[in-house]
C-alpha cells in the first residue's frame, strides 16, 4: 500500500480517544493533504487496501465505512472513477463541515427543557449543548461511560461553557431519570438494526422510555450505515482463579427507543429512517473481499 495512505490507516487505528465525527474530519482532511496528480497516481489496488483498512481500523464507525465505500464506488468506475476521488473526498468534507451546524438548528427547534442528560463523548452533541446553553440556563446530567470513563472528560469539557454539569455512575441513570426534560446522545453509526454507540447508551434510552422523556439521538448522514457494523468491542480478563470480568465498550440500541434522530438535513422518525437505510449501496468489493457476506446488511470481520 501506499505508504502515505498506510500512515493514515495506521494513524486512525491507533486513535482511541477521538469521536466519530473528529475521526471523519481528521481522516478526510489527511487525504486531501496528498495532492490531487498524487491521488489518481496511486494504484486502485493501494485504494483498495486503504479503503478495506479504514474500515478494519475501526470497525464500528460509520463515516469510516461511508468513506472507505465511497472510495470502492469510485474504484468500480475504473480511471473515471479515480480521477473524481479528490472531488469525492472534497464533497464529504464540506457536508461534514456543514453537519454540525445544521443539526445545532434543528436541535434547538426541536429539543425541550433545561435538565438534559447524555452519555460518553460526542463532539455534535456537544456543539448542541453549547448553542442550548445561550438561550436557555440548562443543567447537564452525564453518565461516566465506563469502562473507558469518557463521559468524565466530557463532563469537565461542557462545565467550561456556560452550563451547570454533573456526573452520575453509569448505574443510576434510572434514579435520575425522574428529574430530566430531555436525552440527547450521538452515534458512533446508526444502521437498520441499531444505533450503535458507548455502553450504556440504551440504558438511557430505555429509562427514557419508562419515565415518558424524550430521546434524541444527534448525528450527520455520515454516520447511517447501510451494512450492520457489529463489532461492539468485547473481551474478558482473568481477575483470578474461577473468576473472570467481561468487559464491553459499544452496543446497540434499537432506533424504536429514540423519539427523534436529528440529522443534517431534517428531523426523522426512526421507522422512516429504517426504510431509507435499506436502500443504500454498497461495493462490490465488500464481497468480493470477504469482508460483507450478507448482501442484506451482515457484517463479518475477518
Amino acid at each position: 500500500m501506499d505508504h502515505r495512505l498506510r500512515d493514515i490507516a495506521d494513524t486512525l487505528a491507533m486513535d482511541g480517544n477521538s469521536g466519530a465525527s473528529e475521526m471523519m474530519a481528521s481522516t478526510l482532511n489527511d487525504l486531501l493533504a496528498i495532492p490531487e496528480d498524487a491521488m489518481v497516481s496511486i494504484p486502485p489496488s493501494d485504494w483498495e487496501e486503504f479503503a478495506i483498512a479504514l474500515h478494519r481500523a475501526k470497525p464500528s464507525i460509520a463515516p469510516l465505512f461511508n468513506i472507505a465505500n465511497t472510495i470502492l464506488l469510485l474504484l468500480e468506475r475504473g480511471a473515471d472513477g479515480i480521477g473524481d476521488l479528490h472531488g469525492a473526498i472534497m464533497d464529504l468534507r464540506e457536508r461534514e463541515r456543514k453537519s454540525g451546524l445544521r443539526i445545532t438548528e434543528l436541535s434547538a427547534e426541536t429539543i425541550r427543557g433545561e435538565r438534559l442528560m447524555t452519555t460518553s463523548y460526542s463532539s455534535t452533541v456537544a456543539q448542541v449543548l453549547k448553542a442550548l446553553a445561550k438561550d436557555r440556563a440548562i443543567k447537564v446530567t452525564v453518565a461516566e461511560a465506563l469502562p473507558g470513563g469518557e463521559g468524565r472528560q466530557f463532563a469537565k469539557i461542557l462545565s467550561g461553557h456556560s452550563m451547570q454539569v454533573e456526573i452520575i455512575h453509569d448505574s443510576t441513570v434510572f434514579s435520575r431519570m425522574a428529574d430530566i426534560d430531555a436525552v440527547l446522545v450521538g452515534a458512533d453509526s446508526v444502521t437498520w438494526s441499531g444505533l450503535v454507540n458507548k455502553i450504556g447508551t440504551r440504558a438511557i434510552a430505555e429509562a427514557a422510555r419508562v419515565f415518558d422523556v424524550d430521546a434524541f439521538a444527534v448525528c450527520g448522514r455520515s454516520k447511517m450505515s447501510p451494512v450492520m457494523l457489529s463489532d461492539l468491542i468485547t473481551y474478558e480478563k482473568e481477575l483470578g482463579p474461577n473468576l473472570a470480568e467481561f468487559v464491553q465498550v459499544f452496543e446497540s440500541t434499537p432506533l424504536e427507543l429514540f423519539t427523534f434522530l436529528i440529522t443534517d438535513d431534517r428531523v426523522i422518525a426512526p421507522a422512516n429512517l429504517k426504510q431509507e437505510l435499506q436502500g443504500n449501496r454498497t461495493a462490490r468489493a465488500w464481497y468480493e473481499r470477504n469482508v460483507l457476506t450478507d448482501p442484506a446488511g451482515s457484517l463479518r470481520e475477518q
